[in-house]
């Protein structure tokens, strides 16, 4: 009894329909990702054909009408003309075939799909001109420290936040990595001193992470979005004067 129990189970398991149809006929389904450096957001609601076609069937045959029978009549001898007998040309009947006409209906399902860029971030640095070596030089990022975006897909509000993550590479091979953006002097707290004089090669690395809330849910996003922003930077040495 048991194991008819057990298998009766299985094959039911196996002959329902996926869980993820069934809950996109009357909620939406709601995915977002990431890819090739953008944020995916998909939408689906309900299943089924967004068209038909309708095959229009042709139109009846006319019967045809009986004939009419013909008269026997004696004949009665007649001149022989020489003219030869005209024969009428009766017109062939071509028969017509069942014309197919397409005809969008009502879609029983909805499905699109949205992608939104990510902004590239933008570097700065103060003092901005020939900037004093052993001497903090501030930096800073025109982006914030949380980007929102609102899309409303197949009849749903989608909620996007994203949070970067700054890693600072200087050139000298000095690395920082924070949650910051960082300010101009004197509230700025992303700042470095450099050594030596040069022309330094100023690389930040943008690393994106976040989540999206559906109907008050929140789930993480999978996946993250890397950008990267490149700004030269020439550091110089304080001019030595000798006094009496």
């Amino acid at each position: 009894m048991k194991r008819t129990l057990i298998a009766a189970f299985l094959l039911s398991a196996l002959l329902a329909p996926p869980a993820f149809a069934e809950d996109c006929v009357e909620k939406a389904c709601i995915e977002v990702y990431t890819k090739d450096g953008h944020i995916v957001i998909e939408g689906r609601k309900g299943k089924g054909p967004s068209s038909t076609k309708v095959t229009i069937p042709a139109p009846p045959k006319a019967t045809p009408k009986p004939k009419a029978t013909k008269k026997v009549v004696v004949p009665v001898p007649t001149v022989k003309s020489t003219k030869k007998p005209t024969v009428k040309k009766v017109p062939k009947k071509v028969s017509k075939k069942p014309i197919v006409k397409s005809s969008a209906t009502a879609a029983t399902s909805l499905q699109d799909t949205l992608v939104e860029s990510i902004p590239t971030a933008g570097i700065s640095y103060q003092p901005s001109f020939s900037p004093l070596i052993k001497t903090p030089v501030y930096f800073w990022s025109d982006i914030p420290t949380i980007v929102t975006k609102k899309v409303e897909i197949v009849g749903e509000l989608v909620e996007v936040r994203l949070r970067p993550t700054f890693i600072w590479h200087y050139g000298d091979g000095v690395i920082f990595v924070t949650r910051k953006v960082g300010a101009p002097f004197p509230e700025g707290e992303i700042r470095h001193t450099y050594s030596k004089p040069g022309h330094y090669l100023i690389e930040l690395i943008t690393r994106w992470d976040g989540e999206f809330t559906v109907d008050g849910i929140s789930t993480r996003i999978p996946g993250e979005i890397t950008t990267v922003s490149v700004l030269p930077i020439t550091v110089v040495a304080a001019p030595i004067r000798f006094m009496n």
